[in-house]
């Protein structure tokens, strides 16, 4: 069996945050006015409204991310450790990260490379229970 990498983890997490921006959102937007629908011209269906496509993810791409947030959820146990690595995932860069949590962008980036060694190490420690071997597995799954 293949071993983790600290890069097959930082590639779940960034995958996870595109898979996060391209789920329906968890409450549905309601309508702010009481308009009566009326019908457009067919002149204008095609060229006055710009058409809006929405790319939805796989099931794969969904279990990937479930994966994710079940991890950040077993294995970190500081709250402000959580959002540092899901903020990192999300490409916001180790300056921005220093100024929301009060560190140095070169402190920020050690403690974030420490919290990913940490989940890499204790994946390898637990990787004999089936269910972590089988989430090792699906992580792996995308290097091959």
């Amino acid at each position: 069996m293949p071993k983790i990498t600290i890069q097959d983890i930082i590639n779940l997490y960034e995958e996870a945050a595109r898979t996060d921006r391209r789920l329906p959102p968890a409450f549905k937007k309601r309508k702010s006015t009481a308009w009566i629908d009326y019908r457009q011209e067919t002149m204008y269906l095609h060229s006055y409204h710009k058409t809006e496509f929405r790319i939805v993810p796989s099931s794969q791409q969904v279990s990937r991310w479930w994966i994710a947030s079940e991890l950040l959820r077993l294995i970190i146990e500081d709250v402000d450790m959580r959002k540092l690595i899901w903020a990192r995932s999300k490409k916001l860069s180790f300056t921005q990260l220093g100024k929301m949590f009060g560190y140095s962008r070169r402190k920020i980036k050690s403690l974030w490379l420490d919290e990913i060694a940490y989940m890499r190490l204790w994946l390898q420690l637990h990787e004999k229970n089936k269910k972590i071997r089988d989430i090792i597995d699906k992580i792996i799954d995308k290097r091959r």
